[in-house]
């Protein structure tokens, strides 16, 4: 065997060890994006999804606290309007809360639409109410029924952004079951990429054993 195709063998060698090991990098890259596309999703679920879909509840809630203050103040002599008021201030610092909190999280388009129209019906009950926080009973009593449809509809969407929230909690779901498979598969590639480089690089040391067994019989001739 001449140097030429000596020369030539180990090239083609060396060319197929390295596309293999570059098959196992760029696999391996791309399964690194996978698993942090996947960590991300987690986080999105809980952070964007969850969280916020439990704090629609409590807002729900909040809405229930303030109506129930209203009716109160009308109904309990005893119900000062100065306790009123502090209790009404601290039903909005925790509604703000909330609304701070999800404002923070990542909102798609449909959501930024029911959002606006959340704060809208939130400022037209809080001018209401604010109004009414300075009447005698028999005043709010009259206009405590022009209150209920504004709480309603705060109530409403509030709904409307829940929807939304499961609508994007099971697409995010789906990606990250998608990006999960995926990530099997490049494993599983690079499995077999590393079955291929071990079996490759024993061939070369057999062949090489071979071929200086061969030389040696030759010297020895």
């Amino acid at each position: 065997m001449d140097l030429n195709s000596i020369f030539s063998n180990k090239l083609k060698a060396a060319s197929i060890l390295v596309i293999l090991m570059a098959g196992v990098i760029v696999s391996n890259v791309f399964e690194k994006r996978m698993l942090e596309s996947s960590r991300k999703a987690i986080e999105s679920i809980y952070e964007d999804r969850l969280q916020p879909s439990t704090d629609f509840f409590e807002m729900r809630q909040l809405i229930a606290n303030r109506m129930f203050l209203l009716e109160r103040r009308v109904t309990d002599k005893t119900y000062s309007k100065s306790v009123f008021k502090n209790d009404l201030k601290e039903i909005d610092k925790q509604f703000q809360h909330l609304m701070d909190r999800y404002e923070k999280t990542y909102l798609v388009p449909e959501e930024e639409v029911f959002l606006k129209m959340l704060k809208e019906d939130i400022q037209k009950l809080n001018e209401i109410t604010s109004e009414l926080s300075n009447y005698d009973e028999s005043l709010i009593a009259q206009r405590l029924e022009e209150l209920k449809p504004k709480a309603e509809a705060i109530n409403k969407d509030l709904s409307e952004l829940s929807k939304v929230q499961s609508k994007i909690g099971q697409e995010i779901v789906a990606q990250y079951m998608k990006d999960l498979s995926v990530s099997n598969v490049l494993n599983s590639i690079q499995i077999i990429l590393a079955i291929f480089i071990g079996i490759f690089v024993f061939m070369m040391f057999s062949n090489r054993r071979i071929t200086l067994t061969k030389v040696d019989r030759h010297h020895l001739n």
